[in-house]
């Protein structure tokens, strides 16, 4: 029997990865969840999970805004996904901050 290299198996390992999101209050909330579901979609990532925190008080003011529509969702997909989810949403202009990462 052959082994296989571990760049082969690398590929088909599926990763959980948990992005929180902050939006602009004056930005529609579903809105808002439409787009990040559809940006995964995209880029082949499963959403797995939604957590809706809502409006909240930021600590500092970002782009002159001291509100967000906080949202957090759970990713399932592969490493080159979730990069590429990450360009997307550096590109993002109504985005106030974004956090990627791997659970």
């Amino acid at each position: 029997m052959k082994k296989e290299t571990t760049e082969t198996q690398s590929k088909g390992v599926v990763n959980q990865y948990e992005l929180v999101v902050v939006y602009p209050t004056s930005e529609n909330e579903i809105g808002a969840e439409r787009q990040i579901a559809d940006k995964c979609k995209k880029r082949g990532l499963k959403v797995a999970e939604v957590d809706k925190w809502g409006t909240k008080l930021m600590a500092y003011e970002i782009k002159k805004q001291s509100r967000g529509y906080y949202l957090r969702l759970v990713l399932e997909g592969s490493a080159d996904s979730a990069l590429l989810l990450e360009k997307d949403l550096q590109m993002d202009d109504k985005l106030l901050r974004f956090l990627l990462i791997r659970i």
